[in-house]
């Protein structure tokens, strides 16, 4: 007697738990809003979330990386104004952070979601990058 083939084909290692991402992400809100970004690590996200930290990694490839993703899905705001103190508010835990090249990463990859509202909103999107930079960053220090 030959078996009968399932068409559906899983893909190759162990299938994703269903709501894996969901639940990493409310770990490192959770981190960033006890902690800040500074204290913030993937080895206790994971043991929080109860994954393997290279589950983490698969999915982001690095702790600013994940941060963002963690804080990007924020409402988009309605004018200039409302993006920078909506950005302010989401940038709060980074304050602490000692590598300005990766929390310029992360400043982008929470833009980067909201690009077309910025094009109607301002000449150059790279001006209010600029602007939110410098009124986060360097009047702060």
């Amino acid at each position: 007697m030959i078996a009968a083939v399932s068409s559906a084909k899983r893909g190759r290692g162990r299938p994703r738990r269903e709501g894996a991402d969901e639940e990493i992400l409310a770990v490192v809100r959770t981190l960033l809003d006890e902690r800040g970004y500074r204290a913030l690590s993937v080895d206790e996200v994971a043991e929080r979330a109860h994954v393997a930290k290279t589950t983490v990694y698969r999915r982001w490839p690095s702790k600013g990386a994940l941060a963002a993703a963690a804080i990007a899905p924020a409402p988009v705001a309605a004018s200039a104004g409302e993006l920078l103190r909506e950005t302010r508010a989401l940038l709060a835990p980074f304050a602490d952070a000692e590598d300005d090249a990766e929390i310029l990463g992360v400043v982008r990859a929470i833009l980067a979601p909201r690009r077309k509202a910025l094009a109607a909103m301002v000449d150059s999107a790279d001006e209010l990058l600029g602007a939110i930079w410098i009124e986060l960053f360097i009047r702060n220090s």
